[in-house]
């Protein structure tokens, strides 16, 4: 009976161990290999496909946002953006785009605010159940950073999907009197 109790113990720690543990190794993982330039490694930690996916949902909400806001121009110019948005997505998500988005916040230093240039990315992690969980990036100055989707993979985990959260200034506390 103790070593029943004995090896369920074991096997709960590991499973515990497991869950809380395992997204901020993944995390690490990407970063890591973002940090290196390590294009293998990168190609075995994201979902190429689901992520092209995750940007062209991105695109399409986007747009059809836009749509509704131009008459029969903003429809044209709209489908024209949405097209286009795709195939950029699809030829832009490299290995290489997504090591540098892990590592300063965008997919291309040069779409960064100026102010956020060479500021370093912290991440956090934010669980959501045994299949998913969210990497939030934050920049040194308090400015919110992309936030990267994962899915469970096995026991791994792999990149899915993005949000590109538009910089903003960090909150200030304005007392007037």
């Amino acid at each position: 009976m103790k070593k029943l109790f004995s090896l369920l113990l074991l096997v709960a720690l590991i499973i515990g161990g497991w869950y809380f543990a395992s997204p901020w190794l993944a995390m690490k993982g990407l970063a890591d290999a973002a940090k290196a330039g390590d294009v293998a490694e990168l190609e075995s930690r994201v979902d190429f496909d689901a992520l092209r996916a995750s940007a062209s949902e991105q695109i399409n909400e986007a747009t059809q946002r836009q749509r509704g806001q131009g008459g029969f121009l903003g429809e044209i110019s709209g489908a024209v953006v949405e097209r286009v948005g795709r195939e950029v997505a699809n030829r832009a998500l490299t290995p290489e785009a997504v090591g540098t988005m892990v590592s300063s916040g965008a997919f291309a230093a040069g779409l960064l605010p100026e102010r956020l240039r060479g500021q370093e990315i912290s991440w956090d992690v934010e669980r959501e159940g045994l299949e998913n969980f969210r990497a939030i990036g934050t920049f040194e100055d308090g400015t919110a950073g992309p936030i990267l989707i994962f899915a469970r993979d096995g026991l791994g985990w792999k990149l899915t999907g993005f949000e590109i959260v538009e910089p903003n200034v960090p909150q200030t506390d304005y007392t007037f009197y």
